[in-house]
């Protein structure tokens, strides 16, 4: 009788394993299917993610290409206003004009043409041979430019001389007496902007768009259609870009059909800085989400696939129960282990839910100085340095936890004591609002690393870039003078007087004379030049966006008057030194940095044999003196 009870007993028992093996796997199909959906969401978030930031440094790297463009135009027209004004009156005024607007459409080869209008709108200056003079009288950039002070930039408009769509860049010009005199202004095609476009790879439907603030669009191109100009002069967009223009009109993105053409893409917008234009760049949702498409198809086949093995799987479970001690005691046993390993004084460990910390072990407070009991439920943000990093890290670490689950950087955050701490920064998720961080401290490494750093690229007395990093800037700014058609002026330059300051004064004399003359460098020139010690009492430096003499020497005029003042020493003496200094133009003098060097390096030595305080240009005949050149 107990052994039939016994049998009863297990069979009941088997029929339940059975119920809850049956139900088990009905719930592991439904997370299945559930991972399934979750997986593919957090896939077409990152799919657009990705294409989101491709279009993004698109518009981006555009935004500040036109507007450096317009910049270069600007800076035209007001050289040519200016130089105007001086020689307004005299008889070789109209050559010397001329001569200046010849110069200045030298620098601006993509404009389409830079005309010269009189007081009254008649185009004097800047027509092709044969081509009859007419009159802009009635044009609003021309109202517009004649009565404002700084340069005016066009809507978009048909131009019947150009018989093209184009933007109009235009500046008064005024005589000496400061009454107008006429107007000065470029024509930039739309099919300028349109090349420019068609560089950039945006896929098979992708489009690039250039519009006005009012939202007329004054250039577009679409990998589609890349003769198409519809469109253009018109304000059809999207009601999603009007809304997020006015939520913010400096950035964005939306995705939505274009107006144009009606495809559907994921569009970023930048506004250039500084002029009332806006450049959307388009990746067509088919593009972009076509992956995700075939990850989505493979994915529910292998989840079918899955759940078809299921009642296999059910038979091999149900065996298994037997097991379920000697496994629950292995849990339990890992669990005592996994406890070991967290609570360790070595590597800070946190759980977090919703930014708050919920967990930290002892290393934590080791680490931060804070107790682990004083963390839980507070925010995460006390460790951070400030606001900004604090949502930095928030955005983009949680942005890669919802796509493959972990993350990992380094940061510096802030102890209980105030002190900055780097440390290596790594999580995991748990869940949808859970996740792991581990921390390690890296403080040691990081300063150690950054301090190499400079030492590597830093001349140690003055602090300048030393020949190492001068040579990479070099490069660099060959390279963009090179892809761009900017000037780019090399200047070498030698102390004249200095060995007799160090043989009477001591080499720590010598060495605060070349930290003074660094520092009246570095203070002298623009921001965008770099300037570098070479070695012993050899300076160099990079003039961007300079390739003509005059302009190069009254730069260097004012370097050296700036040199040759007295230097008052820490030993109450005062001494003085001057300079030789070598110039070079990139292209005209060499396009390599090896060249370029040798260059302004044999112009610098014969101008020192010249005698003190000469500038030579490398392949001139004679020194030059700053002061007569200027």
């Amino acid at each position: 009788m107990d052994r039939l009870i016994q049998r009863q007993s297990q069979t009941q028992s088997l029929r339940a394993i059975a119920g809850w093996i049956v139900l088990g796997n009905l719930l592991l199909a439904s997370v299945l299917v559930v991972a399934a959906l979750f997986d593919l969401d957090s896939s077409r978030v990152a799919h657009t993610d990705k294409a989101r930031e491709t279009a993004d440094n698109l518009a981006h790297s555009l935004s500040i290409e036109l507007a450096a463009e317009f910049k270069l135009v600007d800076n035209a027209l007001t050289t040519v206003a200016q130089r105007y004004r001086r020689i307004e009156g005299r008889p070789e005024a109209e050559a010397e004009l001329k001569q200046v607007l010849l110069e200045q459409e030298r620098l601006i080869p993509f404009v389409r043409a830079v005309r010269v209008t009189d007081a009254r709108g008649r185009v004097v200056l800047g027509l092709p041979e044969g081509m009859d003079s007419y009159s802009i009288a009635g044009r609003d950039y021309f109202l517009e430019a004649s009565q404002a002070s700084q340069t005016v930039v066009s809507e978009p408009l048909f131009s019947r001389v150009f018989n093209d769509w184009c933007v109009i860049v235009a500046r008064r010009l005024d005589g000496a007496d400061g009454r107008l005199h006429g107007v000065i202004y470029a024509v930039m095609s739309q099919d300028h902007f349109k090349q420019q476009f068609s560089r950039l790879a945006i896929g098979d439907q992708g489009a690039i768009s250039l519009r006005s603030d009012s939202m007329r669009l004054v250039a577009r191109y679409s990998a589609s259609d890349p003769a198409g100009s519809a469109g253009l002069g018109a304000q059809d967009v999207s009601a999603a870009l009007r809304e997020h223009i006015a939520d913010n009109a400096q950035a964005g993105w939306y995705v939505a059909p274009t107006a144009v053409d009606k495809v559907e893409r994921l569009t970023t917008y930048r506004r250039l800085p500084g002029y009332p234009f806006t450049v959307l760049t388009g990746v067509s949702s088919q593009t972009y989400l076509a992956a995700w498409r075939a990850d989505a198809q493979r994915l529910w086949a292998f989840t079918a696939l899955l759940l078809g093995l299921i009642a296999f799987g059910s038979v091999f479970l149900y065996r298994q129960h037997r097991r379920q001690y000697k496994v629950a005691a292995y849990a339990r046993r890992l669990a005592v282990e996994q406890n070991l390993l967290l609570d360790n004084d070595m590597v800070g460990m946190v759980r977090v839910r919703d930014r708050r910390v919920i967990w930290a072990n002892r290393a934590v407070g080791r680490l931060l100085g804070r107790g682990e009991e004083t963390l839980i439920g507070e925010s995460t943000r006390v460790v951070y340095l400030d606001d900004e990093a604090f949502d930095e890290v928030g955005r983009l670490a949680y942005a890669a936890l919802q796509g493959d689950g972990r993350f990992r950087t380094q940061i510096q955050m802030r102890t209980a004591d105030g002190r900055d701490l780097w440390v290596d920064l790594s999580g995991a998720a748990v869940n949808e609002s859970e996740s792991v961080w581990m921390m390690v401290d890296v403080d040691k490494l990081k300063r150690s690393e950054a301090l190499a750093q400079h030492l590597a690229l830093h001349d140690p007395l003055t602090g300048l870039a030393n020949r190492r990093l001068f040579e990479e800037h070099l490069s660099l700014g060959l390279a963009h003078a090179q892809r761009t058609g900017h000037g780019l002026a090399l200047c070498y330059m030698d102390l004249d007087g200095f060995k007799p300051i160090n043989d009477s004064h001591g080499h720590e004399a010598g060495d605060e004379v070349l930290k003074e003359v660094g520092s009246r460098l570095r203070r002298e020139l623009r921001a965008n030049d770099s300037v570098a010690r070479l070695g012993g009492d050899e300076f160099a430096w990079l003039l961007t966006g300079v390739n003509d003499e005059a302009r190069a020497l009254a730069l260097l005029e004012r370097c050296e008057e700036v040199i040759q003042r007295p230097i008052p020493l820490s030993s109450g003496a005062v001494v003085q030194v001057a300079c030789s200094i070598g110039l070079a133009f990139s292209g005209r003098h060499g396009s390599s940095s090896e060249d370029l060097l040798a260059a302004a390096d044999d112009a610098m030595y014969r101008a020192k044999r010249s005698g003190r305080g000469h500038v030579r240009v490398a392949g001139g005949l004679e020194p030059v003196d700053p002061a007569r050149a200027a």
